[in-house]
């Protein structure tokens, strides 16, 4: 599996980056606008978040109608991967802007997520313009036009450290794929994060900080006829010691506006339907 490290700032950028999500579902980006300094900040801030009570008084509402989904999510109530059989180690954070957010962090996550949509909207243009015509011209509208800032999903990951008592075969993020057109999201300062090849091996991606993973989704990879494979990816259990401790991430999962067709028999808001739904079986 190739998985290429890109340079953002090169002239051949948009034709490498295209290639590499090609070839693998999955491409590394460096020399990036994104400031390493602003990340290191959103790391530090949303771990002690994660550290106080204070993350009680945000949680998420079961009874929510409106599927905004927004708030704390506790271990307790962790996403179950299709096709597992436990519930993922990880508590985690939904952004919604217009949802209630903790005063201290509101700021510069709100800030970070219009950074990364904007960024998004380049590097699904990089993706259009580089595909092949046939895929290339086949989207129903213009790639770098369709993303929905409410639709899209910025999520921010607690992966506590293992206590020992953990559920036989418990792991930080089971196998999946993702659901949306594609994800963003910043290398992490701790390692876990695994990309299944064409083959069924597990592989560690080559990554060092301040770069970001960006890969497809399920959406493009209809949009795109299979063009643009959705890989399948796990976050692996730390293996020893010195690995166990608490990880962050904060991927952004970048999604059309429900009505934007994904194939004859598909809007993006049907497919979201149907996928929610085996999710929440």
């Amino acid at each position: 599996m190739n998985v290429q490290t890109v340079d953002f700032q090169s002239d051949s950028a948009g034709k490498q980056f295209a290639q590499s999500l090609h070839d693998s579902g999955f491409v590394v980006l460096k020399n990036h606008p994104v400031s390493q300094q602003k990340l290191d900040c959103l790391y530090h801030a949303w771990f002690e978040f994660f550290q106080n009570n204070e993350k009680q008084d945000y949680l998420y509402d079961p009874k929510d109608k409106n599927g905004t989904q927004e708030g704390y999510f506790p271990l307790k109530v962790s996403e179950t991967a299709v096709g597992a059989s436990s519930k993922d180690l990880k508590e985690f954070f939904h952004v919604v802007p217009g949802a209630p957010l903790p005063s201290a962090l509101e700021q510069d996550i709100l800030e970070y997520r219009e950074e990364i949509l904007q960024l998004g909207s380049t590097l699904l243009g990089w993706i259009q313009n580089n595909a092949p015509l046939e895929i290339r011209t086949g989207f129903s509208e213009p790639l770098s036009t369709v993303l929905c800032p409410t639709a899209s999903l910025l999520r921010v990951l607690h992966y506590p450290p293992l206590s020992g008592e953990e559920t036989a075969g418990a792991v930080r993020a089971a196998p999946h794929e993702d659901i949306n057109l594609i994800t963003i999201l910043p290398v992490s300062h701790q390692p876990g994060l695994q990309v299944k090849t064409l083959r069924g091996e597990w592989l560690n991606l080559e990554t060092s900080t301040g770069e970001l993973i960006v890969n497809i989704g399920d959406m493009l990879e209809k949009a795109s006829d299979g063009y643009f494979p959705s890989t399948t990816h796990q976050v692996i259990n730390p293996v020893d010691a010195e690995e166990n401790i608490s990880r962050i991430s904060i991927p952004f999962f970048l999604t059309p506006h429900l009505e934007f067709f994904l194939s004859d028999s598909y809007t993006a808001g049907s497919y979201l339907d149907e996928r929610l739904k085996l999710l929440n079986r």
